[in-house]
């Protein structure tokens, strides 16, 4: 937020973009979410680029970001992440309810944000789907593979 307030008397195609550098197994479904909303409405362009694993929460952080790249030897993990839910049967049961309703807001935001159709989010989100560089570029959760070491400067 800070570059976005330092910036605001530039046009925002005139901005020096936010890298971003991302090797993570991933974190907590609120924080990404948190982080996921401060990236999209940022008027700074926020670039992603992924230098190793990103996995989890950090792989639809990554993918709000407003312009992917990718190391040739990155690759993603996506799932529908796990949870601990105790209670009494009706907390239960809402807690439940409302996983289903985050877990169909990850699966749109993956369709909203590549070439995968639902069918195939939908088939491959069921387990740890991982996703290599190439396959990554070629379905558009990257927009471009980093071949020059400027990129990351």
């Amino acid at each position: 937020m800070r570059w976005n307030k330092e910036d605001k008397d530039i046009p925002e195609m005139d901005r020096q973009p936010i890298k971003l550098l991302f090797d993570s197994p991933g974190g907590d479904l609120d924080a990404q979410a948190a982080i996921c909303s401060i990236i999209e409405l940022s008027k700074t362009p926020v670039i992603g680029i992924a230098i190793g694993m990103v996995a989890s929460a950090a792989s639809y952080i990554y993918l709000s970001c407003h312009a992917r790249l990718a190391l040739k030897s990155s690759y993603f993990i996506l799932h529908k992440g796990s949870a601990a839910l105790s209670g009494d049967f009706d907390n239960i049961m809402s807690s439940i309810d409302d996983y289903k309703k985050e877990i169909d807001k990850l699966i749109n935001f993956i369709i909203e944000r590549s070439k995968y159709t639902r069918t195939e989010v939908e088939e491959q989100i069921k387990k740890d789907w991982y996703v290599r560089a190439p396959e990554a570029l070629q379905k558009g959760l990257v927009d471009e593979i980093i071949t020059d070491i400027n990129a990351l400067l």
